[in-house]
């Protein structure tokens, strides 16, 4: 059961834009130190512990609009937080300046653990303007973070919960230099029997092959990511379509082919679609099979990709009405 939420500010991250003041009515430490608590904060629809306990995290049913921002029922909860530093708010601390804050896996830099939503996190905080930031209640406007429910081990089965643990450590000082450690934890929870249809969980086919082949298979493999950009591409979901449609591959055996990445109306002509199936004229000259060094993605995504590619490639970075290919949505 989802319980109504009291709006909190727990210890611990940093908001997206500087010097708006948060409108909470719950001020709650994220599990530091009573004395250090006031250095950094969370607005955030907490709800867990129930009442009469003080809430600390958020815990959240897919599509409550009390906690579930976008509230769709869509395997997924998107949460707004947003973040203040030298709250006034808490208890038995008071204090005196802010010089940093630093949030766990906000850094592109290998990190197994790397989540795109505590970079934008991490940047919007580092606008609060650090060191000797001695501005009281200095907020940001909210920003989302996304908890996925975690996806059915075998087809029919329902999903399951998915969380997300926000950390930070936050350097300043209270009535002595200091540093605030804290944490919140986001768990959402399949509605229903947790089963979902393709159309619930994608805006379109191309989000489908967005959402199960490139987060999954290669832009967190580490091969496509923001640091490694191996071959001078990213598929992080929401920069993939710019990437690859119409895009002369950086191999050279395969431009001289006249391929593209990928090559509307045409999946033999398509650099990626040859790659995800190992159909290549040799793995020296023109690369290995794709996902390196992982398991082969399925036969049912192997067909949706070359269904998208021969409609044309529908729905790029703005999903909309037609963004579905048949056979796509099964």
């Amino acid at each position: 059961m989802v319980r109504w939420p009291t709006l909190l500010l727990v210890t611990a991250l940093l908001p997206a834009t500087a010097g708006v003041r948060s409108s909470c009515a719950v001020f709650v430490g994220g599990g530091g130190s009573a004395s250090t608590d006031c250095i950094a904060v969370i607005d955030a629809p907490a709800n867990s512990p129930p009442a009469p306990a003080s809430p600390k995290n958020v815990d959240c049913v897919d599509g409550d609009p009390t906690c579930d921002a976008d509230g769709t029922r869509n395997a997924r909860c998107e949460f707004n937080v947003s973040l203040c530093v030298n709250s006034t708010m808490i208890t038995g601390c008071t204090p005196t300046r802010a010089d940093s804050l630093a949030i766990d896996h906000s850094t592109d830099n290998g990190d197994p653990k790397f989540d795109t939503d505590f970079q934008a996190l991490q940047q919007r905080a580092n606008l609060l303007g650090f060191p000797d930031n001695e501005n009281t209640d200095d907020c940001t406007l909210q920003s989302t973070i996304t908890v996925a429910l975690k996806p059915p081990g075998s087809e029919g089965a329902p999903f399951k919960k998915g969380k997300k643990t926000l950390r930070l450590e936050a350097d300043g000082a209270t009535d002595r230099a200091t540093t605030d450690h804290d944490h919140m934890r986001l768990t959402c929870r399949p509605e229903g029997n947790g089963l979902y249809s393709p159309h619930e969980l994608y805006d379109g086919t191309f989000d489908r092959i967005r959402q199960q082949v490139f987060a999954q298979s290669c832009a967190l493999s580490g091969c496509h990511d923001s640091n490694s950009h191996k071959n001078n591409m990213i598929l992080y979901p929401n920069v993939a379509y710019s990437q690859i449609v119409g895009v002369t591959p950086f191999n050279s055996a395969a431009a001289v082919a006249g391929w593209q990445r990928v090559f509307a109306g045409d999946p033999t002509q398509s650099y990626l679609y040859r790659k995800v199936t190992c159909d290549l004229p040799d793995m020296i000259t023109y690369g290995a099979c794709m996902p390196f060094q992982r398991p082969p993605i399925s036969q049912q995504l192997q067909d949706i990709i070359q269904l998208w590619i021969v409609g044309d490639v529908p729905c790029g970075p703005a999903p909309d009405v037609g963004c579905w290919v048949a056979g796509t949505d099964q």
